[in-house]
């Protein structure tokens, strides 16, 4: 699938439409019989290009009196003018060596007398001549060489139509990314300056592209739009462009019944409005590769039959008619014409090796790389014009900069110098903030020690105290009761136990209140002490308790966390104790994965082999609440694990 470019925009076109382009003709030859020779010749150019498309012979005979008047009357902008009009009446019709003759002239006239406008559209024909005759390298060399010229005449107006044919170039050698990167810079330039004509055509070459890429629905997109464009413009040429194109999509979409209405309507329409013929090529490609996917066999023959009469009238025109020898080809070898089909077959696969020739991609890289050189180069010599002017109002100002630079330094010196006055107070008010706050800290701290201190020694000297006392009261109470029921003297014994055990966790409390932090000795230390004397208090229980090598001696609690790990260790081997009636009790720290921040990063584990108990039925007491509790505290999950008679395990996460 392949988008023929008409030569009217590429050109200055003719401001006509259908049904009052006559008249609009026959009043500007009126007027060009009275006008001055400049422009009663650029009249006659204006009607012959007209005429090239809707009345040859009629163009032909007004280029031959203009071209000869031009030169009697000496205007060799309207010489050069005409003569590439003649040119394009010669590719149009199908004579590319006329065309190429009258083009090269053209250019000479107009280099001659640096007529940069008429320059940039002589070359940007003589790429679109070549791109005719499938020499790609030569066209894309020309396109670059008119982008390239019309930017250094400072007009970006004329840009659409040479990024346009440079994305077609890329778009025919099967490239169709960089096709679609100067497309859309095409239409950016065309939309800037509201040219509907010109928009419709950009449209259709990107819904090409991403056709090409297989993004079918992007591409129906641009082509609806495209449609619409062309009709706001009425423009029949380009319309017929984009139903070709849409039928094309339709083909590839496998909807042969929605693309031949299209395809047909395109080549009708052309056929009847005498509009750029030559693009039935690629319509007819299409019609065929439609109706043989449908075997409708017969009319792909009428249509392979109308084909070869374009190619024999436009014998040049090898590369548009690549993809007809391509699917006329199958009609043959499905019509039981296999000579014919395979000869069909080679003219295609000769002319798509040639165009995609490894050769002619390196050279059209190198072309790209030049017109980026030019780019540079224009940028370039903008810059030095603009250093030259700047030069210039430099020089009338020196005697003012010279003056104020005196004054200049002198300000600057005192600012440099009042700069770092401050900067030097800033320091020093910054240092001694720090050191206010460091101080702050410090009288902070020590007075939360001196009230930890004086907590400790109350808890100790007052509430120690008394609760020895009623220890003592009780032994007494006990001696003097001797005759009391048995009863009372074993709730005597309880009180005085419970009293005893809360003066040593008055005590374990009050070794973690003494502390801004513990460290893991201290706290293992503590927790030995604590298993050595269960030891003692239960002699049928065997304890082990083991610290793993993977754990950090240097490893620091805060007091309130090392309480906590000790009350949840002490907690549950109470529990075993009282109990499970265990013989056996292992306590167990060791290092765990890090999960989450503000963990310590701990397993504890103590496991009995006692009696156990149901989770489900038994009621929770104070003891197991309060593991839960202080595991939260710190950042952990506590797990509780038994069954009767296999014992239970306590586990903490932190």
């Amino acid at each position: 699938m392949r988008f023929i470019l008409l030569w009217m925009l590429c050109v200055c076109s003719v401001a006509m439409k259908a049904q009052s382009a006559q008249q609009k003709i026959d009043s500007l030859l009126q007027v060009a019989e009275t006008a001055t020779d400049s422009i009663r010749l650029r009249i006659l150019n204006k009607v012959s290009f007209y005429y090239v498309f809707n009345n040859p012979d009629a163009a032909q005979a007004l280029l031959k009196k203009g071209i000869s008047e031009s030169k009697n009357k000496k205007v060799p902008f309207s010489e050069a003018e005409l003569t590439n009009t003649y040119g394009i009446y010669y590719d149009v019709s199908g004579k590319p060596d006329s065309a190429k003759y009258y083009f090269e002239n053209a250019l000479a006239i107009s280099q001659q007398n640096d007529f940069k406008t008429i320059t940039v559209m002589i070359i940007n024909n003589l790429g679109m001549f070549n791109w005719n005759k499938g020499n790609y390298q030569e066209a894309l060399d020309y396109f670059f060489q008119a982008l390239a010229m019309n930017k250094n005449n400072t007009s970006d107006k004329g840009d659409g139509v040479y990024l346009n044919n440079i994305g077609l170039i890329y778009q025919e050698m099967g490239q169709p990314d960089r096709a679609l990167e100067y497309h859309k810079k095409s239409l950016t330039n065309r939309e800037k300056y509201g040219d509907k004509s010109a928009i419709a055509v950009s449209l259709n070459n990107i819904g090409l592209g991403y056709m090409e890429k297989k993004d079918y629905q992007q591409a129906e997109d641009y082509f609806t739009r495209a449609v619409q464009m062309a009709e706001e413009a009425n423009e029949k040429g380009k319309y017929f462009d984009v139903l070709n194109s849409l039928g094309g999509l339709y083909i590839i979409t496998n909807k042969p019944n929605e693309a031949i209405p299209k395809l047909t309507a395109a080549f009708e329409g052309r056929n009847k409005l005498n509009i750029d013929r030559r693009a039935n090529f690629s319509t007819i490609a299409s019609l065929i590769e439609a109706l043989n996917d449908q075997d409708r066999l017969a009319e792909s023959s009428r249509f392979i039959a109308l084909g070869n009469d374009l190619v024999e009238e436009f014998p040049d025109a090898r590369n548009d008619a690549s993809e007809f020898y391509q699917h006329a080809s199958e009609t043959y070898f499905r019509t039981n014409q296999p000579e014919i089909g395979a000869e069909f077959l080679e003219r295609s696969i000769a002319i798509k090796e040639e165009i995609f020739s490894s050769e002619n991609a390196t050279e059209i890289a190198t072309l790209e790389t030049k017109f980026k050189m030019a780019e540079k180069e224009i940028s370039l010599a903008t810059t030095r014009a603009n250093l030259a002017e700047i030069e210039l109002k430099v020089k009338k100002r020196n005697n003012i900069i010279y003056g104020s630079l005196g004054l200049a330094l002198i300000l600057g010196l005192l600012g440099f110098l009042f700069y770092n006055q401050q900067k030097l107070k800033n320091r020093q008010l910054k240092k001694e903030a720090a050191l206010k706050t460091a101080l702050t800290k410090i009288e902070t701290q020590n007075k939360l020690q001196e009230q930890r201190l004086r907590i400790s020694r109350d808890l100790h000297d007052n509430i120690g105290s008394q609760l020895t006392f009623i220890i003592s009261s009780i032994d007494n109470l006990k001696f003097g009761l001797q005759e009391a029921k048995v009863q009372t003297k074993e709730k005597l014994s309880y009180i005085s136990e419970f009293t005893s055990q809360t003066i040593y966790e008055l005590r374990d409390t009050i070794w973690a209140m003494n502390k801004e932090e513990i460290t893991f000795e201290d706290l293992q230390g503590r927790i030995s002490n604590f298993i050595n004397k269960a030891k003692i208090a239960s002699e049928k229980t065997q304890f082990t308790f083991t610290v793993s090598e993977a754990v950090k001696k240097e490893t620091h609690f805060s007091s309130v966390e090392g309480m906590n790990v000790y009350r949840i260790i002490q907690e549950a081997v109470n529990n075993a104790l009282k109990y499970a009636d265990a013989n056996s009790i292992n306590v167990s720290i060791t290092k765990s994965e890090p999960i989450l921040k503000n963990r310590l990063n701990l397993l504890l584990a103590i496991v009995d082999d006692g009696k156990g108990f149901d989770l489900a039925t038994v009621e929770k007491g104070n003891g197991l609440n309060s593991i839960q509790k202080r595991a939260k505290e710190l950042h952990g999950k506590a797990t509780i694990i038994s069954s009767v008679g296999e014992g239970t395990s306590v586990t903490v996460l932190m």
